[in-house]
Formats: structure tokens, sequence, C-alpha cells
């Protein structure tokens, strides 16, 4: 504290002699430059003179000489423009003062609304605070900061990455979360659901345009899974917005065929699709996260893996996290319903269940 009202003592200090020593320049008025032939025509006097003592120049031509440069001399006196009168007032003073009291009024100011005796707040520290509240009181981009430190904590592990992205989006910092799915991409390239999720974000960041990127993160995650009903989904979206109206509707028909009746995920794309048939065109997409309630988030980021298991449930990994999640939320009735299923999927694959719980404790 003491090194830091040093330093603003010495910039102050430092700020307050440039000021006075401008007002100074200014009190003293424009200097006017002299006109450069006075000079010539005063030395050609004084050379005058010394020829005529020299005995070089008759004396009937030095009177004639001295009264040419004395008449030269005059002429150019006259026409040099008059020094400006000096200010009416003196404002030195006045700034002088202005000077002295500005740092003294920024003191005050300080003591009177600051906090001079609060302590440091090193990053690190608040980071550490951070980690240790419950994460549905962190905005997003707190919640985005301390994810960053459990995937820097883990390097190699493509869990820690892939919800770092969906943090990052969350905190409305979608190249931030590219990189981090492209890194997660990097240790696990035949992961369907992290090329789905690398799709889904570069299709929201072209504002839901059709994007050849996107086009091909949604192709790979197909080729790798597919009956994976995002990338389809998507990809038959897609179509339509490139004016394949008929074969965007097949495919989102064909994709509707699939899913249970009962599930209520194939009414609203049924609604979907007729909707898409009664306007010819693709529906508007959803913006990308940007900030939004962190609480909302974090469900939806679970909620999805939930409907993605109860799809897919043959994922060991996938329940594990899914545990993980649910115990970070702190929801017990969920977290013992999603242990009971994945211990009634693989009771016979001891395997499985070794996935599963290495994913529960953050181990892929």
């Amino acid at each position: 504290m003491i090194a830091f009202w040093i330093a603003a003592a010495l910039l102050s200090a430092l700020t307050a002699s440039l000021v006075l020593l401008r007002a100074a320049r200014a009190a003293g008025g424009p200097m006017m430059a002299e006109d450069p032939s006075l000079g010539v025509y005063r030395r050609q006097l004084t050379e005058i003179d010394d020829l005529a003592e020299r005995g070089l120049l008759p004396g009937g031509e030095v009177k004639l000489a001295r009264a040419e440069a004395a008449r030269r001399l005059l002429g150019a006196a006259e026409r040099q423009p008059a020094a400006p009168a000096a200010p009416a007032r003196d404002y030195r003073r006045w700034v002088f003062a202005a000077a002295a009291l500005a740092p003294l009024a920024a003191i005050g100011l300080y003591l009177a609304v600051g906090s001079p005796g609060a302590a440091d707040q090193p990053y690190g520290r608040r980071l550490a605070a951070w980690r240790k509240a419950d994460p549905a009181s962190l905005d997003p981009p707190r919640m985005a900061a301390v994810v960053g430190a459990i995937a820097a904590e883990h390097p190699g592990k493509v869990t820690p990455l892939y919800y770092l992205a969906q943090a990052q989006l969350a905190a409305g910092q979608p190249y931030q979360a590219e990189h981090s799915l492209r890194q997660a991409l990097a240790l696990a390239p035949n992961r369907a659901d992290l090329w789905t999720a690398l799709g889904e974000l570069l299709s929201a960041e072209a504002q839901g345009e059709p994007s050849a990127a996107s086009a091909a993160a949604f192709e790979r995650a197909q080729a790798l899974d597919p009956k994976a009903p995002a990338p389809r989904y998507n990809l038959a979206i897609a179509r339509i917005q490139n004016g394949d109206l008929a074969g965007g509707l097949a495919a989102l028909r064909a994709l509707a065929a699939e899913i249970d009746p009962a599930d209520p995920a194939r009414k609203d794309l049924e609604a979907q699709i007729a909707q898409i048939a009664r306007s010819g065109a693709a529906p508007p997409a959803a913006p990308a996260a940007a900030g939004g309630d962190q609480q909302a988030f974090i469900h939806a980021m679970v909620d999805r893996l939930a409907a993605r298991l109860a799809a897919q449930p043959d994922d060991p990994a996938g329940w594990g996290r899914l545990i993980r999640a649910y115990g970070v939320l702190g929801d017990a009735a969920r977290k013992s319903a999603a242990e009971a299923r994945a211990e009634a999927l693989f009771k016979s694959r001891p395997d499985a269940l070794a996935a599963v719980r290495a994913a529960e404790g953050g181990a892929q």
C-alpha cells in the first residue's frame, strides 16, 4: 500500500509539473521570429564602416552606401509585425493552484468513497473462493473461470474441456468455447457428441445460416454415430436452408419415425415438420447462449445429457458424467436414480461399471 501511495504521489507531481511548465510558456506569450533581413542589413552597415576605416571605400561612396543600407534596415524594421500584447490578466497563479489542489482532491475523494484499508484480492484467491461457492451463485464468467481451472488441472481429459466449452458459451465467449471443443476433439476425435456440440456452436456463430464448417462437423458426427438424432436433425435443417425442401422434410420425417410415439419430442418434431411444410422455410435458429441464468444453463446442460442417455443408454462414461453432474447440482434423488439405472444396465459387465465409476470420478 505504501508503494502505491508513493507511486501515486510521484505521478501527481509529474503531472502538475508538466501543467505548470506549459502554463509558464503560454503566459510568456508567443515569441515572434525576427525578420532575417534585419541581420543582413546590420552586417552591411558594419562592413561599410570597416571598409571606410581601411580606406578601401571612397568617402562619397561611404555616405551613399550607409544611406542605402540604413534605408533598407528601416524598411525591414517597419515590415516586422508588432509583438502581441501581454495578456490583461496573469492566470499562472490559478493554474498553479489547480495543479496543486487536483491530487489533494483526488486523495480526499478516495478516502471518502474508496476502500484504502481493503486487503489485496489477487485473482488466485478470488478463484479459490469461487470454487468453494455454490455453483448456482456464480455468474457465467465466474463459472467459466472455475471450470477452466478444473480443466487446467486435468490436462488430457476430455470431459472438463467439454464442460468448459459449455460454460464459456454461457459466458458469451463463443470463440473460446470453440477452442475448448477443438482441444477436446484433438484428444477424442471419435466422439460424436463433441462433433455435434462443435456443429451446434458453429451454426449459432453463423446466426443459423448454412455453414460449411458446421455441416462438416455434423457430417462427421453422423458418420461416427449414424443413429444420433442431433446431427441428423441439423443436417436436415441445413438441406432445407440450402433449398432442398423435399429432401430435408424427408430426413426429418425419417427421424421422427424412429422416436418413441410416447416421447413428447416426437410430437414436437412432427409439429415442426408440419410448420416447415406449410411455410416452406426452416425455423429460425435459436441464438447462442450469452450470459443468462446460470442455474438454467447448468440444468439445461445436464438435461441434454440425460435425454441422450435415455435414447442411447449404452454409454458407461456418459452415465458416470450424469451421476457426477447430479452430485454437483445437489440433486440426490436424481443422482441415486442414475446410479441405480447404471447398475441395472451394466450389472453383467464389470468393465462397463468400472467405466461408469471412472467417469463419475472425472477420469474421462
